[in-house]
């Protein structure tokens, strides 16, 4: 006899994550805020955290510099830029990567799971083979 799991509705937050994890793989192009003058990215501190704040859209990224950081220009994430630079500091210093989106939403990751999702290199060459 066949056994039928029961499922329960999953909650729109939850299917919230999933579209955001599902748009993330396939985007390939993440954009931080980057301080020209000073050579470093956007770090912001909330409550007991600190996150480092990325989007999938540079238009999106321009939108919340105008009103949060003006001097903060959107630069791209290169995989480079995040295994040489990003990675080790946000690691060092415990800050959260955090996807931003038009509606200030926000989807938190660790920075395993940022390079997991965005800069995986298996990833990478199943895609060009």
């Amino acid at each position: 006899m066949k056994k039928y799991i029961k499922l329960h509705p999953s909650a729109k937050d939850s299917m919230l994550k999933i579209s955001i994890l599902k748009t993330m793989m396939y985007c390939g192009v993440l954009w931080g805020l980057y301080h020209p003058e000073h050579q470093g990215w956007a770090i912001k501190a909330e409550k007991n955290d600190y996150i480092f704040p990325f989007w999938l859209s540079s238009l999106q990224a321009i939108h919340y510099a105008k009103i949060h950081w003006p001097n903060y220009v959107p630069k791209k994430i290169t995989p480079k830029d995040f295994e040489q630079s990003l990675m080790p500091t946000l690691t060092r210093l415990h800050v959260s990567p955090t996807l931003f989106n038009h509606k200030s939403r926000r989807f938190k990751l660790s920075t395993a799971q940022m390079r997991l999702f965005f800069f995986n290199d298996a990833d990478l060459n199943l895609a060009v083979a």
